[in-house]
């Protein structure tokens, strides 16, 4: 094939995976146009043969269209909506199927340049905190958590605390700061370690290779990571629903069976000393 279009437009993460059927497609074909709405992302891409845009023209757009509506990969690989239609397969394995490669486990990679490797913004040791989210989903939120004596901790060990997000909730012991995503991409990726939720900062830092601690609550992590190549650990309660957001196909999963959607879920109810212990142990097996 001379050339193809890879689509995938929407959500920091859900783009970020698409990076090795890029990659795999530049090997196979001569010309490769990618569409989505964080081409930053992938600055610095080795493979001279891509090309990135935000925007496609008419001629494009009724083609992608066409494609999209006969159900065909012709030219236009579009994976939007992929995993949503198989919720129950690894968001890369269902890249995958629809673009037709074999599945391979494997993370995402990005790539700094110099300057960004390089940058000194802060100290040398320290933790990106992201536990802000815009879901109206409550099973995707954080409760039961004194972050105040979680930062009071990482600091008392020596670790520097930088929360992120658009508008974080002020916690007393972190340093806000707020970048553009290349800016984000570097900040996570020579942290010492990763602390959030299930979001795109939580996959740049897993694609980075950075431990991690990721809370998770109705998403079942392994449909999301591969445990073998993980670093870090899945912080997520028992339930007896376990797993309830790949039952249906849809874009923003069940409402919860228990508790409703203004309660709290079983599942991302945590108490500090867990988080505490899991920090130890995230520091004990990755950073001593």
């Amino acid at each position: 094939m001379i050339f193809k279009y890879i689509i995938r437009k929407r959500q920091i993460g859900d783009v970020l995976w698409i990076e090795p059927i890029i990659r795999e497609y530049a090997k196979k074909n001569k010309k490769i146009v990618v569409h989505t709405k964080f081409n930053e992302l992938f600055d610095n891409y080795p493979h001279k043969n891509v090309i990135f845009k935000k925007e496609l023209n008419l001629f494009e757009k009724i083609f992608s269209n066409a494609e999209r509506l006969l159900g065909t990969r012709v030219v236009f690989v579009n994976l939007d909506f992929s995993y949503e239609r198989k919720p129950k397969t690894p968001l890369l394995h269902a890249y995958q199927d629809r673009a037709g490669i074999p599945r391979v486990n494997q993370y995402p990679r990005i790539y700094l340049n110099k300057d960004e490797m390089h940058s000194d913004s802060v100290g040398k040791c320290y933790v990106i905190l992201h536990i802000e989210t815009f879901s109206d989903r409550n099973y995707r939120r954080v409760f039961g958590i004194d972050w105040g004596l979680i930062i009071k901790h990482m600091n008392d060990l020596g670790y520097e605390v930088i929360q992120i997000g658009k508008n974080p909730e002020y916690i007393p012991g972190a340093q806000v700061i707020k970048t553009n995503l290349r800016q984000l991409s570097a900040l996570i990726g020579k942290s010492s370690f990763f602390i959030g939720i299930d979001s795109g900062p939580s996959h740049i830092a897993a694609s980075f290779g950075v431990p991690s601690l990721i809370f998770f609550g109705a998403v079942n992590p392994l449909l999301r990571h591969f445990p073998e190549l993980f670093k870090g650990f899945f912080l997520q309660q028992y339930c007896e629903f376990a797993g309830c957001y790949h039952n249906v196909v849809s874009k923003n999963g069940p409402i919860c069976r228990l508790v409703g959607e203004a309660g709290i879920p079983k599942c991302s109810n945590h108490t500090t000393g867990y988080v505490l212990k899991y920090i130890d142990k995230l520091i004990d097996t990755y950073l001593k």
